[in-house]
């Protein structure tokens, strides 16, 4: 547009594909085609260990991890020895939909992470965050209608083998529900800002990469599996369709970004960095006994990963995940089995923590237990980083590490003190585990239901009016600040995103 705004602006957030993903379908996608042709697209990228938490977080404030304080699904913040689920609560009235808001914007949000517990706004939410309940909406007169048509925040199904079409099945029905939902909500053309995410397309990657992708140890041809269906195209079509769709509702003056918060990639083994670091001596174990007993169970294999596995094979596990926070999950399994409650603080050097294992050193002054004296901080972090780098997998000797990154190295901002010291990007096939699984082992196979995870690369693509073709590679921290320029609202001083010059005047 001539003065750099617009009536309206979407947001089709679907985590999981690639741009190269999306170029190589695009002769079945003619909505993402047109995207493509006619539009701006870009590999949008974010920081390692992507999730929602910290993705979301950078999509929706236009800052880094340094700065929101969320850097994984938990927190394991300084001062203290407590896992916690990331909170929400840092990122106060930042988010791009309150910004809008208070400035008179009508906005709606339909199965967004980071939006529990709802809070009021000028227009609605329906939050996508696990372990929700039934107070997943605002206003409640929303959530009574999406109650009565049948909707639900759970994706509902898990996979395991022998139930791949039942699982392709029931995203489809999952894909029908968000998109009955998607056009009642945003039909009526009142919202001048809309987003909605699909979470099941990455249910499906985590499910189904392995029929893609030769290099996977359990590769079997997608055609083998599913007949003359393909699963990934099917619903990938389904989503295109309903892109369209939205595209018709926004109206000729809007601008509708296609976005994924990460990408996906390979992955076959897991590396269980705690057992890593246990080998080395560097983390410990409470010599009491209630811990020998979970460490005699550890090495049986009764861990909560083993129990994860069980809740797969008998569906249940993705109903569990949903219903039931984070923190009580975490109580539970930390009661149960081998955890950070049986570590031995005062002998322990440093420990993994989260689903993607960042690693933390038990520095002295900064933990209460901290074995670490400051003026060694330096030198014991660059020893780990050399360890770590040079992680070879025991059964072949292949090195597994891409590289180590260093805190400072990725994040800047206030609450970096409380990020972990050292973040491993490993190489294709291997993903990182900060719990106890493994059963003692430093690499094991990944559970049947991860045959990918999420990568630092995802995709926009962006249409409307006055969009400039081409390309425009991103970071996530860009989308809030370009959306507010879009709708005329401004940019608050202090972000780590800039506003993409999409169309001219941006």
């Amino acid at each position: 547009m001539a003065d750099g705004t617009y009536e309206r602006a979407f947001i089709l957030e679907v985590a999981g594909p690639t741009l190269d993903f999306l170029v190589e379908r695009r002769d079945a996608l003619p909505n993402i085609g047109r995207f493509l042709d006619q539009g701006a697209w870009g590999r949008l990228r974010g920081k390692p260990h992507p999730g929602a938490p910290q993705s979301f977080a950078a999509v929706l404030t236009g800052r880094n991890p340094g700065a929101t304080g969320l850097f994984d699904t938990f927190a394991f913040e300084a001062g203290g020895y407590e896992r916690a689920p990331s909170d929400l609560r840092l990122l106060g009235r930042s988010r791009l939909y309150h910004l809008l808001a208070d400035h008179g914007k009508r906005v709606g949000l339909l199965n967004v992470p980071l939006t529990a517990p709802v809070e009021p706004v000028n227009g609605f939410v329906v939050s996508g965050d696990e372990g929700v309940g039934d107070q997943f909406a605002y206003p409640p007169e929303v959530r009574d209608a999406l109650v009565a048509a049948g909707y639900v925040v759970p994706f509902g199904a898990s996979y395991a083998p022998g139930r791949e079409r039942e699982f392709a099945d029931h995203a489809l029905r999952v894909l029908a529900m968000r998109r009955r939902a998607a056009l009642e909500l945003f039909g009526d053309g009142r919202c001048q800002f809309g987003m909605l995410t699909l979470h099941l397309y990455g249910e499906l990657l985590h499910a189904f990469w392995k029929f893609y992708d030769e290099r996977h140890p359990d590769y079997r041809p997608a055609v083998e599996v599913f007949g003359g269906r393909d699963p990934l195209l099917e619903t990938l079509r389904g989503i295109d369709d309903l892109l369209g769709e939205l595209v018709a509702l926004a109206g000729p003056r809007a601008l509708v970004i296609f976005m994924g918060a990460w990408g996906h990639r390979l992955v076959h083994s897991k590396v269980h960095l705690n057992t890593v670091l246990a080998h080395g001596g560097d983390l410990r174990f409470r010599p009491n006994a209630r811990t020998g007993l979970k460490r005699v169970m550890f090495r049986l294999g009764v861990t909560s990963a083993a129990a994860e596995r069980l809740a797969h094979r008998l569906n249940l596990w993705k109903l569990f995940h949903y219903k039931m926070a984070r923190g009580q999950r975490a109580k539970v399994t930390g009661a149960t089995f081998l955890s950070l409650r049986d570590i031995d603080w005062s002998r322990t050097r440093a420990m993994a923590v989260g689903p993607a294992g960042g690693v933390y050193l038990n520095v002295r002054g900064h933990r209460p237990e901290g074995l670490i004296p400051p003026e060694e901080y330096e030198s014991e972090r660059e020893r780990l980083r050399r360890q770590l780098a040079d992680l070879r997998d025991p059964r072949n000797g292949e090195p597994m590490v891409e590289r180590v990154c260093t805190r400072d190295e990725l994040y800047r901002g206030e609450q970096v003190t409380h990020a972990p010291d050292l973040v491993v990007e490993w190489r294709p096939g291997y993903a990182g585990d900060g719990a106890f699984a493994g059963g003692g082992k430093l690499v094991s196979p990944a559970p049947p239901n991860l045959s990918s995870d999420h990568s630092t690369e995802g995709a926009l693509l962006a249409f409307g009016a006055g969009i400039t073709p081409g390309r425009h590679d991103a970071a996530l921290e860009d989308v809030a600040p370009t959306v507010l320029r879009a709708l005329g609202v401004p940019v608050p001083a202090g972000l780590d995103g800039a506003v993409l010059p999409l169309w001219t005047g941006a």
